[in-house]
C-alpha cells in the first residue's frame, strides 16, 4: 500500500483531490480573503496623507499608499520564498 498513487481515486470511489491541489485551493482562498480585506481597508481610508519620498514630501491618497505597500510586500515576500525553495 505504500506505493499507492494518491492522484487517482481509490477503488472505493474516494474522490478527494490530491494533497497539492488542496494546498493550492486553500492558498487561493487565503489570498482572496487578504485581497478583499486590503480593498475594504483602502476604500475606507480615502483621505490624503503626506508621504516623504526622500527628496520631496507630497500628499498622496492613502489608498495608493496602502496598495503600493501591499504590492511591495508581496513582491519581497515572493522573492524570499522563491529563494528559500532553491
Amino acid at each position: 500500500m505504500a506505493d499507492a498513487d494518491r492522484t487517482r481515486p481509490s477503488a472505493r470511489g474516494d474522490r478527494r483531490p490530491a494533497r497539492g491541489q488542496r494546498a493550492l485551493a486553500s492558498k487561493t482562498v487565503a489570498a482572496l480573503a487578504v485581497a478583499l480585506l486590503l480593498i475594504a481597508f483602502g476604500i475606507a481610508n480615502d483621505n490624503r496623507v503626506p508621504v516623504d519620498y526622500l527628496v520631496v514630501t507630497r500628499k498622496s491618497p492613502l489608498i495608493l499608499v496602502i496598495g503600493v505597500s501591499a504590492l511591495l510586500g508581496a513582491l519581497i515576500g515572493g522573492l524570499i520564498v522563491r529563494r528559500r525553495s532553491r
